[in-house]
């Protein structure tokens, strides 16, 4: 059992690390993702909270840790998802996927020729 909580752990890390990467360079796909992630996350908890209240209540050292690093883990992730979604973030994507375009058409441009209109290259004078 441990194991299999271990592992999980890493899985949900490494794609909470990959999503913080993608967010990062400007993939609008990415904070759907893990808006879903989030959600996922919080089905999770929330059965594991039921299971928890149902259940023998002991209120060890340990569950009164887990559950604590529990809410701080899931608070981290609402925080996250919130600011994902603030309109500073949506102008943050918008003006990564320009910029990215303007690199697509930049690379299929010959070297001579402006990839934008208009704009020159300041050492081409």
């Amino acid at each position: 059992m441990a194991l299999v909580v271990i592992l999980g752990a890493l899985i949900a890390t490494g794609l909470w690390l990959w999503m913080a990467r993608a967010n990062k360079g400007g993939r609008s796909w990415a904070r759907i993702i893990a808006t879903v992630f989030f959600a996922i996350l919080t089905a999770v908890e929330l059965a594991g909270l039921i299971s928890f209240l149902k259940g023998p209540r002991y209120f060890t050292v340990f569950n009164t840790l887990t559950l604590s690093f529990l809410a701080v883990y899931w608070l981290t992730g609402l925080s996250a998802v919130v600011l994902l979604w603030q309109r500073s973030s949506s102008d943050y994507y918008t003006a990564a996927g320009s910029w990215s375009k303007a690199i697509r058409v930049a690379a299929q441009k010959p070297h001579d020729q402006p990839a934008v209109r208009g704009v020159t290259h300041p050492d081409s004078n």
